[in-house]
């Protein structure tokens, strides 16, 4: 009877296994071999409450992340709308929200001046003139305009611009970062008498990063980084990790000027590293006594 009963026991196990192994491989997504509900089905961190009282020393800064580093260039690949294996570099996740109307843009980095999406959308699918010489069957030119239509497209995107707050919280007892704005840089070229020139780099939006559309946003779309193919971040973890290298480009200051305005070249990277080095010691010191 108790031979009778394992056997029993153990076909009840086994036909569980088949079951969930067969659920397991029917749920699953389609060009994934096991099912993946990390990412898609998580909320952004929770950001905890900063009191008035508790912040006694702050400031604000504005980084640039190129992302033609070594390290930064999960942030520009992969270059195809479709991404890999729906995984896309940052500027087609923005682009792809800003087309659902999922986020808020503006033209300034303090976010006091809303910006229309369509506006974006329009600017850069707007469509050229361009004039084309028609030959006719007696090889006669004639030039017509013609309307060449214009996709949209993450190849000059080279930058991003990152507003953040640091700040000493008495409650944490440390250094604190918040990110307050994003803004993606498209570097503009235009041909002159058939060559192309670089005429720089043009902000095009900046971003709420405190909003909670786009907290979501950047929580459910992972970052195609070269590490871990299993295990990718979000976008939300690869900025709140630090998951890329910076520099800085402005600090608040009674000028209001960013380093450009008084230094360039090797000088004004020596100025974006001593800021860096007088945050971290800042740091360092609210632990003497």
């Amino acid at each position: 009877m108790s031979s009778v009963r394992h056997s029993f026991l153990l076909c009840c196990v086994l036909m569980g296994i088949t079951l969930s192994a067969r659920s397991q491989f029917v749920d699953s997504q389609p060009g994934d071999y096991y099912q993946r509900t990390m990412t898609w089905e998580q909320s952004p961190q929770e950001l905890g409450t900063v009191r008035e009282a508790d912040v006694y020393w702050g400031k604000l800064l504005w980084r640039i992340i190129d992302v033609r580093e070594k390290e930064n260039q999960y942030f520009y690949y992969p270059t195809n709308p479709e991404g890999i294996r729906g995984r896309k570099n940052l500027a087609w996740v923005i682009w792809d929200a800003i087309n659902a109307g999922d986020i808020e843009l503006f033209e300034d980095d303090e976010m006091k001046i809303p910006l229309d999406p369509q506006r974006i959308i329009d600017r850069a699918t707007r469509s050229d003139t361009v004039e084309m010489a028609v030959y006719d069957d007696y090889g006669e030119a004639e030039y017509q305009t013609v309307f060449v239509p214009h996709e949209f497209t993450t190849d000059d995107i080279y930058k991003y611009a990152v507003k953040e707050a640091v700040y000493l919280d008495r409650a944490r007892s440390g250094m604190q970062v918040r990110k307050l704005g994003l803004a993606p840089l498209e570097e503009k070229y235009k041909v002159i008498d058939g060559e192309t020139e670089y005429m720089g780099t043009q902000t095009l939006f900046w971003i709420p990063m405190m909003s909670w559309n786009v907290r979501v946003l950047l929580a459910k779309k992972e970052a195609y980084t070269r590490e871990n193919l299993v295990h990718l971040p979000t976008w939300e973890y690869a900025f709140n990790s630090f998951m890329y290298s910076s520099f800085i480009t402005r600090e608040d200051n009674v000028y209001n000027r960013a380093i450009h305005d008084y230094l360039t070249g090797e000088d004004a990277l020596l100025e974006s590293e001593r800021i860096e080095e007088e945050i971290m010691n800042i740091s360092l010191d609210m632990w003497e006594y």
